[in-house]
């Protein structure tokens, strides 16, 4: 006789457990890379800072081995995440902004006149310069 009562106690137990409401799985992002390369659309740690690359403006830069009048220059265009805020930057390579982060190297380097660098060749680094 308990055991009937034990198995209708349980009963109502059962029947809600089967009605769980299990949420959808939410794609997060991968977590930033600290103090190292990222290409266009990856984020990057550099200190307090978020950095994402998101184009690439002008690259002028001069090949290896060849003779130019001016070196050229990369410019990328990142968004800079701190605290929640993001804000939209240019980065001229080895220009250190006001605040003192620069973009400090872009690979790979120019070897030849010929043909552009695909996008998704190229790899990013920031660093931060502290004020004096």
């Amino acid at each position: 006789m308990n055991h009937k009562i034990l198995a209708l106690a349980a009963l109502p137990a059962l029947a809600l457990s089967a009605c769980t409401i299990i949420p959808p799985a939410v794609e997060q992002a991968p977590p930033p890379q600290s103090d190292g390369f990222a290409q266009i659309g990856q984020t990057i740690r550099v200190g307090a800072l978020t950095i994402r690359p998101d184009a690439i403006n002008e690259d002028s830069r001069c090949p290896m081995n060849a003779r130019c009048v001016w070196a050229g220059r990369v410019i990328v265009a990142a968004t800079v995440m701190q605290n929640g805020e993001s804000t939209f930057r240019n980065f001229t390579l080895g220009e250190p902004a006001s605040d003192g982060l620069m973009l400090d190297t872009v690979e790979p380097g120019r070897t030849t006149l010929e043909g552009a660098i695909p996008p998704a060749s190229y790899r990013f680094h920031f660093s931060i310069t502290p004020r004096q």
